[in-house]
């Protein structure tokens, strides 16, 4: 399970560690959860510098408000739910660090929405017979 909060602003936030290329050793980030983007995570520019991700392809998002954004997306590893899983990672210039639809799948969230409220990411229960 991953554990979150509702920060003093009211966003749904959790924590992500990001490993830094370079040195091997794992960031921690506050993630704001934003179901109405489909992808993993995006981060800051100085961010993804600072983590020294490759770089691995470029591309184009449709925003809410109907206007298409370029962007550049980086490949890096991310503790998720115990392990470490490859995601990709959106520049979000100075952009909100935040954890997307994508990464979310398969999981099951709660959200106690008020100031403080808690927040709690776990896969979605199988039963045995679909596990294997």
């Amino acid at each position: 399970m991953i554990p979150g909060s509702i920060n003093p602003i009211g966003q749904a936030t959790v924590p992500v560690s990001i490993m830094d290329e370079a040195s091997g050793q794992f960031v921690d980030f506050n993630l704001v959860i934003d179901t109405g983007f489909n992808g993993d995570v995006q981060l800051p520019t100085g961010d993804i510098t600072r983590l020294n991700l490759p770089f691995i392809d470029r591309g184009r998002s449709q925003l809410a408000d109907g206007r298409v954004a370029r962007h550049y997306v980086y490949r890096a590893t991310a503790l998720w739910l115990g392990n470490r899983r490859t995601v990709r990672v959106l520049d979000g210039e100075e952009g909100i660090p935040l954890i997307g639809a994508n990464l979310l799948w398969g999981t099951e969230m709660t959200v106690q929405w008020e100031f403080g409220g808690r927040v709690s990411i776990e896969p979605i229960p199988r039963p045995e017979s679909e596990a294997e």
